[in-house]
């Protein structure tokens, strides 16, 4: 979905809101999560979808989100730097939650 602009008079000059998606990104396809999933309390499936899909603006998650968001991501086989940005973290957590999550599958 390409990047609109709206305009939106507030005063004498109009001001425009952007919104849609990352106009840098190409067109992908779309993750969906579910939001009917149980058992996982404090996890807001709806904003763990806009970040995985670059969906501006972009809202703040929590620990749990994060993580549900990275593994999103890397399932899509987004970087660890273009999901650190979108996570607002660094590379490097990114490079050690896939690391945790490695060493959870070996020891499956």
């Amino acid at each position: 979905m390409p990047t609109t602009y709206v305009p939106r008079p507030r005063s004498v000059a109009s001001t425009y809101v952007i919104s849609g998606t990352d106009p840098a990104r190409e067109p992908t396809r779309r993750v969906y999560v579910s939001t009917t999933a149980t058992g996982a309390p404090g996890v807001d499936f709806l904003a763990v979808e806009r970040v995985v899909n670059g969906d501006l603006p972009l809202p703040s998650l929590n620990e749990v989100e994060q993580e549900l968001a990275a593994r999103l991501m890397t399932r899509a086989e987004l970087t660890a730097d273009e999901i650190a940005e979108r996570l607002r973290v660094k590379p490097r957590t990114v490079s050690r939650w896939r690391a945790a999550w490695k060493r959870e599958e070996e020891g499956s």
